[in-house]
């Protein structure tokens, strides 16, 4: 009787030690799980945080001027080539980055280029008596970022290769950081720049917390990597030829819109002052509205890539060309805004699929893909003026509305083609189906 008493006595202290180690067990696991989300959004946002300085080299065009008058011996021609060699030597760095990663690895590659960036970009700023040196620590700023422009899409693939949906979203935000870079650091550049235009230049010390970010919660790639490796195929010599002749297809299609996409952001100024429907002001205000729709863009394209799938292509090739097309007989500068938000948005549309289309491959085709889109990225926004001039001299264009709008008809005809040409292929793939 007694033994049944304590024990009846006992048990709600029991029960309620039993409740309490249930509930910790429970909050330790609840922990764990909100540990672990934490640690793959920071290690998500780190890897991000590098796209923020990819676009990060012609911010300081507006320091241009001011550079010219205190070195009045150099042109201003090359001057200028201050904001556009940086371009010349990502293509360089991309390629100098296929062979450093099988050496050191992806992580340690993208350090290298980070670490390039923080260094040659913040020189100017603390020796700026010699522009021959201005000229070498701006090539070596394009070699840095070349080093980690196809990486980090490449880092994302591995990461989320299983989980495509995933992979897709990902890839739009890399895409968004990188507007939302340039767009940061040009607003904060023409802050600095009212203390001298040296001073601008510190505006690439930001890449020191993004170096040490990257370094803490981005593990390393090795063993992620030889997984990819054991899970791909070896695919037939017949799908790797008939995969690059895609991929080269895609190549030469994004260098001529990208070509004329910069182009767009070269002449949407002196179209509005051409026209008499604004100031130089709202010209600039234009590309700021360009990055907003590429930003937007960015954070959306997970949802478009899962409502258009392969259309997006066609789709936003027709409505660069028609929107491009509406801004030269728009006589409202709001109208002229809300078209250019959409040629950001646009445009922005189309790097991301073909990066998300390419990281499908077996790695090594993936690789390939991803450069040959970068280089011919990098080369046609060198050589966009070039294609302006082209144009003109080709048609006798002798104004500059008369030459956007070549440009977007130029578009129409190519979203034409290559919708006709994606259409055809889901109807021989469905027959092949079926």
């Amino acid at each position: 009787m007694k033994s049944s008493t304590y024990a009846l006595l006992l048990y709600p202290f029991i029960a309620a030690s039993r409740l309490t180690i249930g509930h910790m067990e429970q909050i330790q696991t609840v922990r764990s799980w909100f540990f672990i989300i934490s640690m793959e959004k920071l290690r998500t946002y780190s890897l991000l945080s590098v796209a923020l300085l990819i676009s990060s080299g012609p911010v300081i065009a507006a320091n241009i001027p001011a550079i010219t008058n205190d070195f009045p011996e150099i042109s201003v021609t090359h001057v200028g080539l201050l904001t556009t060699i940086p371009s010349l030597f990502v293509i360089l760095g991309v390629l100098i980055a296929n062979r450093l990663e099988l050496l050191i690895g992806k992580k340690a590659t993208i350090l290298t280029g980070l670490g390039l960036v923080l260094i040659a970009g913040v020189f100017p700023a603390l020796y700026h008596d010699l522009f021959s040196l201005l000229f070498i620590s701006r090539c070596l700023f394009g070699l840095g970022v070349g080093l980690f422009n196809r990486l980090i899409i490449q880092m994302i693939s591995d990461m989320y290769h299983k989980n495509p949906g995933k992979q897709a979203t990902v890839i739009g935000l890399e895409s968004a950081f990188e507007g939302l870079g340039g767009i940061c650091l040009t607003l904060l550049v023409g802050q600095l720049l009212k203390m001298g235009w040296h001073t601008s230049f510190y505006v690439y010390a930001l890449a020191l917390p993004i170096f040490i970010a990257f370094l803490i919660f981005v593990p390393s790639d090795k063993k992620e990597l030889n997984r990819r490796e054991e899970a791909t195929t070896n695919p037939s010599h017949t799908n790797n030829k008939k995969a690059l002749q895609v991929m080269i297809g895609y190549g030469l299609l994004l260098f001529v819109i990208v070509a004329i996409f910069i182009n767009y952001n070269l002449q949407i100024t002196p179209l509005i002052l051409e026209k008499n429907i604004g100031t130089a002001t709202n010209g600039s205000n234009m590309i700021a509205f360009i990055g907003l729709g590429a930003f937007v863009a960015g954070f959306s394209f997970g949802k478009v890539y899962k409502t258009l799938g392969n259309y997006i292509v066609p789709l936003s090739i027709l409505l660069l060309g028609s929107s491009m097309f509406v801004t030269t007989i728009s006589q409202s500068i709001i109208l002229t805004t809300v078209c250019s938000m959409i040629i950001g948005f646009s445009f922005r549309c189309i790097m991301p699929y073909l990066l998300h289309t390419f990281a499908q491959q077996i790695a090594k085709m993936a690789k390939l893909g991803t450069t040959i889109v970068l280089i011919a990225y990098n080369l046609g926004a060198t050589l966009s003026p070039y294609e302006g001039r082209l144009i003109t001299q080709l048609l006798q264009l002798d104004t500059v509305q008369s030459l956007v709008s070549s440009n977007a008809i130029i578009l129409l005809w190519i979203s034409a083609v290559s919708l006709g040409v994606v259409t055809l292929h889901r109807k021989k793939k469905n027959i092949q189906q079926t």
